[in-house]
């Protein structure tokens, strides 16, 4: 045997044996004497890997939140000085065209999720008051529900319930709307622009 031969058998071999090492599937071998069954096995394992999936929509389908103004105004006249007011002493009467007020909601999850909301500050405005109204509106003050045959419970019955939990049923499609509506007791309040910040969470657990 030459040389080059010899060299052609190892790299022929070297390459058989990687070959060997990087293949999937498994091997085996069956030898048996003439006239008897032989046989060999080999297996496979194949997985499917599904991800767990939580969607939450609350208002526009895009990357800003939602917003409810409610603005109340002394009936029919807007801002200015020395206005006609036949009222005497009495305060006006502030009112809002605003309330109730419905935002779009829509949620899904094919593992099942738990629905929870939670209130902060918002930027820019005076702090709700935590509960019942004070000088400033409480999150008592705001009622919630649902509105819509598919629509997710909201979580507690106003803001100041947020801790309460909706638990979503797995590969359900829940759209519907969150209808917020003011019982803000405006003539005891200061003057102000007051403000909260809701955020929901589906949780997949």
């Amino acid at each position: 045997m030459t040389k080059l031969s010899s060299l052609r058998i190892a790299a022929i071999a070297a390459a058989a044996a990687l070959c060997g090492t990087a293949a999937v599937a498994e091997q085996t071998i069956g030898i048996q004497p003439s006239g008897t069954a032989a046989s060999a096995t080999a297996r496979v394992e194949i997985r499917v890997t599904v991800p767990k999936i939580v969607i939450l929509r609350v208002g526009a389908a895009d990357a800003n939140p939602a917003t409810v103004d409610f603005t109340y105004a002394v009936g029919a006249l807007g801002n200015g000085n020395s206005q006609d007011y036949s009222g005497g002493a009495v305060p006006p009467t502030l009112a809002t065209t605003a309330s109730p007020a419905d935002v779009t909601v829509q949620a899904w999850s094919n593992a099942g999720a738990n629905l929870t909301c939670g209130t902060g500050a918002l930027a820019g405005t005076t702090a709700f008051a935590a509960g019942a109204s004070t000088t400033a509106p409480g999150t008592a003050d705001i009622a919630t529900t649902s509105v819509g045959a598919n629509a997710p419970a909201h979580p507690g019955a106003t803001l100041a319930a947020c801790g309460a939990t909706t638990a979503l049923t797995a590969r359900t499609n829940y759209t519907g709307q969150f209808r917020y509506t003011s019982n803000v007791p405006v003539a005891s309040l200061n003057p102000g622009t007051y403000g909260v910040l809701v955020t929901y969470t589906a949780t997949a657990p």
